[in-house]
């Protein structure tokens, strides 16, 4: 066990805060509490059920369980639950605590698959994964819970709230989801650009799928 030690249940939302808070400094335990709340919110325009934000839940609190892990314990995990690490994942290496993380879920916690997919794709999507609504909500939410200020995920925050405000009906929520998302891409995009940093080919894959389905922002 890397970080479940007192064998807490995926369902048991204090056992894993506290947990978790045990493993990561207080202002990213700040940013975890605000994915969780926001997750909810998220989950309340789109008309989920109490199961779904329960697993939204788990997945929240978990998320960033081993962000603050150095890269050989990150490592030293795809080792024992061996994990597979293209060569994209170790070039960007952001998405690297989110398969940790993921396996960590899974295999010490007992999360299921929908679970399981939520954290694993919470900062670099698998193309096929990219449009599932629990996927996109915590990726969502890992952008705009309340804490973040920086710059970009107050734009995110307002050009989502902005545009689903005036949406009438589900089917025009989930259009608000997609340019959401697209927005998200692009800015993640134009940042790594400007900052000559490696991008993921998943991530240009899902904005293409995006593009690919008349998605416009």
């Amino acid at each position: 066990m890397f970080c479940n030690k007192n064998n807490i249940s995926r369902y048991d939302f204090d056992g894993l805060r506290e947990t978790v808070r045990g493993l990561i400094k207080e202002k990213r335990f700040n940013h975890i509490l605000g994915v969780e709340q926001e997750a909810v919110k998220i989950a309340g325009i789109y008309e989920c059920g109490e199961e779904f934000i329960n697993k939204l839940r788990t997945a929240a609190i978990l998320h960033d369980i081993t962000k603050e892990f150095s890269y050989s314990q990150q490592l030293e995990i795809c080792r024992e639950y061996k994990i597979r690490l293209s060569k994209d994942d170790k070039k960007a290496e952001k998405p690297i605590h989110a398969k940790t993380a993921a396996y960590i879920a899974k295999i010490e916690f007992g999360a299921d698959d929908i679970i399981f997919d939520g954290i694993y794709n919470h900062t670099i999507s698998e193309p096929l994964k990219s449009f599932d609504l629990f996927n996109r909500i915590i990726n969502l939410a890992d952008w705009i819970e309340p804490n973040r200020i920086h710059e970009d995920c107050v734009a995110v925050r307002e050009y989502f709230y902005s545009k689903i405000k005036n949406a009438e009906n589900i089917e025009q929520k989930h259009k608000v989801m997609d340019e959401t998302i697209l927005f998200s891409y692009n800015i993640s995009i134009k940042v790594l650009l400007e900052d000559n940093l490696f991008i993921h080919k998943d991530t240009i894959k899902c904005r293409n799928a995006l593009i690919n389905k008349k998605v416009m922002v």
